[in-house]
């Protein structure tokens, strides 16, 4: 075993890919499953809500990882990791509301960005005056 100073930021990358596999899983299935055949990307609607939250998880991971890392490295574990368990908790909610029904996807939108502020506004405190 060796020390890993980024516990809670690695916890956090786990569940991140997690829910992104799950999504990713889950659209591959339901595919089959509603007769949507591949490369086709509509013709059902509960298919495509899936796919849409799908590539919107991947959307914001792109954003969001990088920074949750940044944050972790400038010394903020703690912080990172739980912005990513609150990214983690919004992606879920925001998933369970689009395919109930897309316009109420608002919380979930709103917890995810509350995430990526967090990590956002930790890189920006740390890096910023150093620049200056």
């Amino acid at each position: 075993m060796f020390d890993f100073p980024y516990v809670y930021t690695g916890l956090a990358q786990l569940g991140i890919v997690m829910v992104a596999i799950f999504f990713m899983i889950r659209v591959g299935s339901t595919r089959k499953k509603l007769g949507v055949v591949s490369p086709a990307t509509s013709g059902n609607e509960t298919w495509e809500c899936l796919s849409r939250v799908h590539m919107n998880t991947i959307e914001q991971m792109v954003l969001f990882v990088p920074l949750m890392w940044l944050a972790a490295v400038l010394g903020n574990d703690v912080w990172a990791g739980g912005a990513g368990a609150l990214w983690i908790v919004g992606r879920l909610v925001y998933s369970h509301l689009y395919i109930k029904r897309p316009a109420s996807r608002g919380p979930g939108v709103m917890m995810t960005f509350a995430a990526l502020l967090t990590v956002l506004v930790i890189v920006g405190m740390d890096l910023v005056p150093q620049a200056f």
